[in-house]
């Protein structure tokens, strides 16, 4: 289902997200710093992305409200899509940080307060997990989607840190510090991928992953008068929107019937397969004089071309 357009509600959704990011910001880098903890000042540069992520989503969602213009007639809807795309090259070059900070770590830990540690998490789980119930209703947006990765790994993250602050706390072992967030890394380069997968696709064109062309044509094929559908293009206009292109051959008996034809087909894919933006161009096998919006196939000949032709050669 797509979502609506994004308004007001959206944009006081993302600013409170922003203020609980800096809380949990906060408390990350006084409780890493405090506890010695490279696990919790780890998850506070993914933190710093998440701030980062969520001005720019806000941003992005501004935008897409937009209207178009002479220059970008489709508006502004793959600003999100960019900002997506900068998301994910921030959390890649946030996983090398961490990864190398860690290899430093496990030849040698430190000191680390495990209690302080899982404190300080615990705080930042609830927190996240306040953020993404808040986030939730907005996900379907690519933009938002990437911002509600970042939080939800926050969240796991923190989990994974109160794990790790108990058992230094209960047998001082200092070493799963570095190692959890090796973990947390691994979490957050996953992440990165689907956001920057997601906003490839989108870039280039290719046919939404939840849709199958075969089943566009089933379905089409279905309208009375429709005889085939080809030369089928689909893809995203940004997240939140599909556009379709396409070639449609209808019986030779219903070719004034056209608009009509035209009206339901398009009923057809907006209610199936929520494809609003549609260009297509209508074909028949035979056209004739006054016939409208008949435009033959290629390899087929104009029926009024092929009998000037029979004319021409009945006269020779």
């Amino acid at each position: 289902m797509q979502l609506a357009p994004v308004g007001s509600g959206a944009a006081a959704r993302i600013r409170l997200a922003l203020l609980l990011t800096a809380t949990v910001l906060v408390i990350e880098v006084v409780g890493g710093l405090w506890a010695h903890s490279l696990a919790l000042l780890s998850d506070a540069g993914h933190v710093v992305t998440d701030l980062v992520v969520l001005a720019l989503s806000a941003f992005a969602l501004r935008q897409v409200q937009r209207p178009a213009t002479a220059r970008r007639t489709f508006g502004y809807q793959r600003v999100g899509i960019l900002v997506a795309l900068v998301n994910a090259l921030l959390l890649g070059a946030i996983v090398v940080g961490i990864v190398i900070e860690a290899v430093r770590r496990l030849q040698d830990p430190g000191e680390v307060r495990g209690g302080l540690m899982a404190a300080a998490a615990v705080a930042g789980l609830l927190i996240s997990l306040l953020i993404a119930r808040s986030l939730q209703p907005l996900q379907r947006d690519l933009t938002v989607k990437s911002a509600l990765m970042h939080i939800w790994g926050d969240a796991w993250a923190s989990g994974g840190i109160i794990v790790a602050g108990l058992v230094i706390a209960a047998t001082s072992w200092l070493a799963i510090d570095p190692l959890l967030s090796i973990a947390i890394a691994a979490l957050i380069a996953w992440s990165a991928w689907r956001v920057l997968s997601a906003a490839i696709d989108i870039l280039m064109e290719s046919t939404p992953p939840d849709l199958h062309p075969d089943s566009v044509v089933t379905a089409v094929k279905r309208v009375p008068g429709v005889r085939d559908l080809h030369d089928l293009h689909i893809w995203s206009l940004g997240a939140q929107s599909r556009a379709m292109s396409a070639h449609l051959l209808i019986d030779d008996q219903r070719v004034t019937q056209a608009q009509d034809i035209l009206a339901e087909v398009r009923e057809v894919l907006a209610h199936e397969f929520e494809i609003e933006h549609t260009t297509i161009q209508f074909e028949s096998l035979v056209c004739r004089p006054g016939d409208v919006f008949c435009v033959q196939p290629e390899g087929h000949p104009h029926t009024d071309d092929a009998h000037d032709r029979m004319t021409r050669r009945a006269a020779g």
